[in-house]
């Protein structure tokens, strides 16, 4: 028996159906899970234009009381900013996350 329609089928545990349409569920909702943070543009530039900016300054720029474990982008990128150290500032993930893709 199908475990999701009931129908009568001798093999496994779901109809070819039921199979093909839990298949294309998945599909759909893969294709609208949110890209990798590469394909975002957090590349090999920004790791180590972050890892100079946390090497100067590990206190957070935003709040002042924790240390610093990100780096900002005053300029976001899904706002045409770069990756360079002019437009990242140290921050901690709270500050940081909380900022969301506005421009400082």
């Amino acid at each position: 028996m199908c475990s999701r329609c009931k129908r009568l089928y001798p093999l496994g545990t779901r109809c070819e159906p039921c199979t093909s349409a839990g298949a294309k569920r998945r599909e759909q909702k893969r294709r609208h899970t949110r890209p990798s943070p590469w394909a975002r543009g957090y590349n090999t530039q920004y790791l180590k234009a972050r890892a100079a900016i946390l090497a100067v300054n590990p206190v957070c720029s935003l709040c002042n009381a924790r240390p610093a474990t990100t780096a900002d982008h005053i300029v976001p990128l899904s706002r045409g900013g770069t990756n360079d150290i002019e437009n990242l500032r140290p921050a901690c993930g709270p500050c940081n996350f909380s900022r969301g893709n506005r421009t400082a």
